[in-house]
């Protein structure tokens, strides 16, 4: 698998059922000389929740752990977030336009029909859930 290809970060397992780990974020410009003085240098606790181990591996309470992602499931996520909801957008208002609305009609049942694209992605958010994941390795001494 090609480096480029996947997301890695260093983190701790603060729980084993389910399986929890802990990663800290920073910040693009973190290891600069002048972050003491600088707003944009923070880090972030997250914890990632949505993990799949390895066969046979028992983890343990604040083991050191690689967990990653795939890019190509950042890039799917942002087609459903963002990509989709803006096809939609411009659908309807070409067709609402060619059907020879108002102009505040348009804007209303634009906004109708992306409301309703992002509630039927909240109904099917457990299926989708299913192919977000990240994996989890151990790192050997």
């Amino acid at each position: 698998m090609n480096p480029a290809e996947v997301i890695r970060h260093k983190g701790k397992v603060t729980a084993t059922d389910p399986l929890t780990v802990e990663i800290i974020t920073e910040g693009a410009c973190a290891a600069c000389h002048a972050k003491g003085f600088c707003s944009l240098s923070e880090q972030k606790r997250k914890e990632i929740t949505r993990i799949k181990t390895p066969e046979g591996w028992k983890p343990v309470l604040g083991q050191e752990v690689v967990i990653e992602m795939r890019t190509r499931l950042g890039f799917k996520a942002l087609l459903y977030a963002m990509g989709l909801p803006a096809l939609v957008l411009g659908l309807s208002v070409a067709c609402f336009s060619l059907l020879g609305m108002q102009e505040w009609q348009v804007g209303v049942f634009t906004i109708l029909c992306v409301g309703i694209y992002y509630f039927v992605l909240y109904l099917f958010k457990f299926r989708i859930q299913n192919d977000f994941y990240f994996s989890v390795h151990r790192i050997d001494p």
